[in-house]
């Protein structure tokens, strides 16, 4: 993906801070006003939104401000529940890392169809493959439901990286001025 102004570290700490207090706003406004939906088949597992502004922080800015975002995920989510925010932060990291495999060869600033659905699905696949061996790992008790734990995984990846791939391309169709230059990119990492 393009990488929006990365040669600007002040456009790269401005964009990255927004789109993680967009995370933070997004949870606490789902959680207080039970915007959350619950999975009906267990219903401990809630569907939300705050996977795809994190998602938007790799489109945009690449994968720091990805993982930033997803630190920030952490730090909202422990303030009530420091086990949930761990796995609801990594389940999000394995979604960006998944599209990070396949979107980390020197992509075209215009991503081809075939290359956001396989994208999509590697990244859905990585995030239902860490969280069942996190989910194993560390709640061992949880192992009979763990084909409903990864239907749920993969419902809610699904969710993060097409929302964050919608979104993304909605700010590149009206505002094509924020496409950088692949020639005057510079990696921050």
């Amino acid at each position: 993906m393009s990488r929006l102004y990365t040669k600007r570290k002040s456009i790269f700490i401005a964009g990255t801070a927004i789109l993680g207090a967009t995370v933070a706003v997004l949870d606490w406004l789902s959680k207080i006003f039970s915007l959350k939906v619950p999975f009906p088949l267990l219903i401990p597992l809630k569907f939300d939104v705050i996977g795809i502004p994190a998602v938007m922080a790799y489109f945009l800015f690449g994968p720091l401000s990805g993982v930033i975002a997803c630190l920030v995920a952490f730090l909202s989510i422990s303030f009530r529940s420091p086990f949930s925010g761990f796995m609801k932060s990594l389940a999000e990291l394995a979604t960006i890392i998944g599209a990070f495999l396949i979107l980390r060869v020197r992509s075209p600033p215009v991503l081809h169809k075939r290359k956001k659905i396989f994208a999509g699905i590697s990244s859905v696949a990585l995030r239902v493959v860490v969280m069942a061996v996190a989910n194993v790992l560390l709640i061992p008790t949880w192992i009979v439901y763990l084909p409903v734990i990864c239907i749920f995984n993969a419902i809610q990846g699904t969710i993060s990286i097409a929302g964050g791939f919608l979104v993304y391309e909605a700010i590149m169709l009206r505002l094509p001025s924020l496409r950088a230059d692949r020639n005057e990119t510079k990696k921050i990492i």
